[in-house]
């Protein structure tokens, strides 16, 4: 699908180089990185619409970036490249949240039918359900659950999460927050940063159970991430 932007984690450079070329002349847009920690910098910078990765890096692997991602992953489309074959690497990279998996050497014409596919099956943004862990938002509904517990968030909370639940593990600044609560048609004229901070607030009270948490990135802004859950939350407490 020209126009997406693809994020591509090679540490060989000449297949980086020639993806890139191949992809940029089919229209996408492509960023590149050639470890785990460029392209950590690089999802600070952009979300791409789809990443392909490499199993073999250098310092961290492509297995533990996946892992590491899981809550990115839910929502980030994934296609993993390796030089290696074997069934058992392949049900790895797939049971850690991979969309598909690609052997070296390939056709660049299997790459570019492999990344169509993966596009054309993403959930769209009308999708009616969004899950990490525990917490589950029913956009059809506009209502949170954690687990099976209905939470009681006002509509400006319900926007706020959705927004952070966008692009989970990725900072969002207030501003960027109060954009995307004015391109949602909401009356946000009023908002400032210091409601969004209350906001934020409100909602982090009410997932106290929830297996996710709004961070502070001090100096920058928000980003919800994964926690563990105490063992005393592992079962819904009585109202």
């Amino acid at each position: 699908m020209p126009g997406e932007t693809i994020l591509v984690i090679e540490d060989d450079p000449q297949i980086a180089q020639a993806m890139g070329y191949r992809l940029s002349a089919e229209g996408f847009s492509v960023i590149a990185a050639s470890d785990a920690t460029s392209a950590d910098r690089q999802l600070e910078l952009v979300t791409p619409d789809l990443v392909i990765l490499d199993v073999g890096l250098p310092g961290e692997d492509g297995f533990s970036w996946l892992d590491r991602h899981a809550l990115l992953t839910k929502t980030l489309p994934v296609l993993m490249l390796t030089a290696r074959g074997k069934t058992e690497d392949k049900v790895k990279g797939l049971r850690l949240g991979a969309d598909d998996y690609l052997t070296k050497p390939f056709e660049f014409a299997e790459l570019l039918a492999r990344i169509d596919a993966i596009l054309r099956r993403r959930p769209s943004q009308s999708h009616p359900t969004t899950q990490f862990g525990n917490l589950i938002i029913r956009h059809d509904a506009k209502r949170v659950f954690i687990n099976e517990l209905d939470i009681d968030l006002s509509p400006r909370e319900y926007h706020v999460l959705t927004v952070l639940a966008e692009q989970p593990q990725r900072v969002m600044s207030k501003s960027q927050i109060l954009q995307r609560l004015a391109d949602q048609d909401l009356k946000a004229a009023d908002l400032n940063d210091s409601t969004i901070e209350v906001i934020v607030h409100r909602i982090r009270k009410k997932l106290e159970l929830a297996s996710v948490e709004i961070e502070t990135a001090r100096g920058f802004g928000y980003l919800l991430k994964p926690t563990p859950l105490p063992s005393s939350h592992s079962s819904t407490p009585s109202s």
